[in-house]
């Protein structure tokens, strides 16, 4: 949120607009190295589950010995469908359908990832990168990060950023009283109304994969 709230602060002297898209700054480049920062933690704590420990103990080892890269994390296509979530950004006049980590289909590393590393290791090289466009795209991303883990998403609920349509309570998640087949049928709406999250910047509808509203 507060790196939501950085971005928004930007967009009140540079608004997003498609000839603005590849304004950088020396703001920007900051900003996309703190969220590039954010995303690596990110997915370290998704490998960190008990969930995943015994599905991907490779991956894990190289957590624990801080050599994880993107093209580990990509392990969790599998279980997560990364390629394929799409987080709608509010841009004014019409909403943007973003999917940050498409490139995964590939097998390849996003392009704002690229940049941030770019950034990271040779800024001079790479300072252009720092732009508007590359910036909401890692934001993107790190925004899906924190709404398609399963334990992240059970705290949104738990602090009322999580939500379904029509309010209603969700009983199990209430009372904690759940297994992962739950959440899952939770997060789907089978049992009851598809959980969302929106913030200033972002929607996600966690029903599916797609993410259409």
């Amino acid at each position: 949120m507060d790196l939501e709230r950085q971005f928004v602060d930007f967009l009140n002297y540079v608004p997003y607009l498609d000839g603005n898209e590849s304004v950088y700054s020396f703001r920007l480049a900051n900003l996309i190295l703190a969220i590039g920062a954010h995303v690596d933690s990110a997915f370290k704590e998704m490998f960190r589950c008990p969930n995943f420990l015994d599905k991907f103990p490779e991956t894990f080892k190289k957590v624990q010995d801080g050599k994880a890269a993107m093209q580990d994390y990509r392990e969790l296509e599998n279980e997560y469908d990364l390629s394929k979530r799409i987080v709608i950004f509010k841009r004014l006049p019409n909403h943007e359908y973003i999917c940050p980590f498409q490139q995964f289909e590939k097998s390849t590393s996003p392009d704002w990832w690229k940049s941030y590393n770019g950034i990271k290791h040779e800024f001079s090289l790479n300072f252009k990168k720092a732009n508007l466009r590359h910036v909401k795209e890692a934001l993107a991303g790190a925004f899906l990060l924190n709404v398609v883990h399963k334990p992240a998403i059970l705290r949104l609920y738990k602090y009322g950023v999580a939500k379904n349509p029509y309010r209603e309570v969700v009983p199990k998640l209430d009372d904690g009283e759940y297994d992962v087949a739950d959440i899952d049928d939770i997060l789907k709406g089978t049992i009851y109304p598809p959980l969302y999250v929106e913030t200033n910047l972002f929607y996600f509808n966690c029903e599916a994969p797609t993410g259409s509203r």
